[in-house]
C-alpha cells in the first residue's frame, strides 16, 4: 500500500499560490520539465464543468509531436477505477451483490483451495481481500518491457489452486485482486474486458479515445522508461489492473461525469468509503479518498506503467478536477504532487 500511504506527506504539505490558475500551472510544468529530465507532461482541470489543459514538452521526442488533449498514453492504475465499475455493473445486471464468494465463479480447482473460500468480490475492489501485490508465479518476462504479457488465466488459476491469502479486513494494495476482479467480471458476463469496457464505461461515460489498444491513426505519447522508449503494456488475464489507454480529455470526461451522477446509486456507491487505512485515509470501490481536518475529502487514484506516471483526483464539494500525466517512469512524486497542489490550492483560490 506504498502508493496510498506515501501520499499522506504530499497533501500534508504546503504551497505558495501565485496570481492566476494558469500562469502559475504553465510555471510549474515548464520548470519541470526542464529541470526534471522528464520528456513531457500534460495536465487538464475541471472547474465547475469548465476543462482547460496545460503541456510542458513532447509527448514524442522522435516526431517533435507536443502533447494535446486527445493524446492517447497509459492510464496505469487508474484503469482499477474503471475495473471497479465495470465490475459492480456486471454483478447488478446478473441480479448479484458485491459481498458473494469470489470462488463460486472460478473454476472447480480454484474452488478446492479453502484459504479463498472467504473473498468476497467487495475485498477485491478495496484491497482486503488478503492477496499481495503479484502473483508469486508471474516470473521472469520473455521481453523485459512486457512484465505481464505472458501470465495467462492458466497461470492465474495454477496461483490461485496454492495461494494463501493473508487475513482478510486489512488494506494491502494489489494489483493481482483487482486484475482478478477485472477477470471475474468478463467470466460472469461472457464478454471480453475489451467488450465490457466499450458497453459499461466508454458508451456510458461518453468517453472518444479510451481503449485498450491506441489508435495508431491518432496521435500518442509515447513512453519513457530508463532512457529508452517504453512499449504500451498488454497486461493478459491482469488488464483489469492497469491496462487502459486513455487521453487528458477522456479522462476529465469520465470525471465530469462522476461528478454530474454522484447522487446516483451507482456513482454514489463506487465512491463511498468501504474500509479504512489510518484515520486520514479511507478507500472505497478502488477509489482512495483522502481528508484533513476541516477540509473536503478528495478522492484519487495514480497510475504507472514503465512508460507513464499519472494522477486523478476530485472534489465532490467544489466541482474541481485535476488530471496528470508524464510520460516517464516512476515518476509519481512529480504528478501525485503537482496534482494534489492544484487541486487543493490553486483551483480553489483562482474560482
Amino acid at each position: 500500500m506504498k502508493k496510498a500511504i506515501g501520499i499522506i506527506s504530499i497533501f500534508c504539505s504546503c504551497f505558495l499560490i501565485g496570481n492566476t490558475q494558469s500562469i502559475l500551472i504553465q510555471k510549474k510544468i515548464d520548470s519541470i520539465v526542464a529541470s526534471k529530465s522528464i520528456e513531457g507532461i500534460i495536465i487538464g482541470t475541471l472547474n465547475k464543468g469548465e476543462k482547460t489543459y496545460y503541456t510542458a514538452g513532447l509527448a514524442n521526442a522522435e516526431k517533435k509531436i507536443k502533447f494535446e488533449a486527445n493524446t492517447q498514453l497509459e492510464i496505469g492504475s487508474i484503469t482499477k477505477t474503471i475495473t471497479a465499475f465495470m465490475l459492480e455493473s456486471v454483478l447488478k445486471e446478473k441480479g448479484l451483490s458485491d459481498t458473494a464468494f469470489i470462488v463460486n465463479f472460478l473454476p472447480d480447482s480454484v474452488q478446492s483451495n479453502k484459504a479463498l473460500s472467504t473473498i468476497r468480490f467487495i475485498h477485491l475492489l478495496n484491497h482486503t481481500a488478503g492477496f499481495p501485490r503479484l502473483p508469486s508465479n508471474l516470473g521472469e518476462p520473455l521481453n523485459p518491457l512486457q512484465p505481464y504479457e505472458s501470465y495467462t488465466p492458466k497461470k492465474l488459476y495454477s496461483y490461485l489452486i496454492i495461494a494463501k491469502p493473508n487475513a482478510i479486513g486489512k488494506v494491502d494494495y494489489s494489483n493481482l485482486g483487482v486484475g482478478l476482479a477485472g477477470h471475474l467480471a468478463t467470466i460472469i458476463a461472457g464478454e471480453s474486458y475489451d467488450q465490457l469496457l466499450k458497453k459499461y464505461v466508454i458508451t456510458q461515460f461518453k468517453l472518444t479515445n479510451t481503449a485498450m489498444v491506441v489508435n495508431n491513426k491518432l496521435p500518442f505519447s509515447t513512453g519513457n522508461f530508463n532512457m529508452q522508449p517504453a512499449e504500451y503494456w498488454n497486461m493478459e488475464v491482469l488488464e483489469g489492473a492497469g491496462a487502459v489507454k486513455s487521453t487528458a480529455a477522456d479522462m476529465l470526461q469520465y470525471i465530469d461525469y462522476i461528478l454530474k451522477h454522484q447522487e446516483s446509486t451507482n456513482i454514489k456507491d463506487l465512491i463511498t468509503k468501504t474500509a479504512a487505512i489510518n484515520p486520514q485515509l479511507n478507500i472505497a470501490k478502488c477509489w482512495h479518498i483522502f481528508t484533513l481536518p476541516n477540509s473536503t475529502p478528495i478522492i484519487w487514484h495514480n497510475g504507472g506503467t514503465y512508460g507513464f506516471s499519472t494522477f486523478i483526483a476530485f472534489n465532490q464539494t467544489n466541482n474541481q478536477a485535476v488530471f496528470v500525466a508524464i510520460n516517464h517512469f516512476n515518476k509519481n512524486a512529480i504528478s501525485d504532487r503537482l496534482g494534489i497542489e492544484i487541486l487543493t490550492k490553486i483551483l480553489p483560490n483562482n474560482e
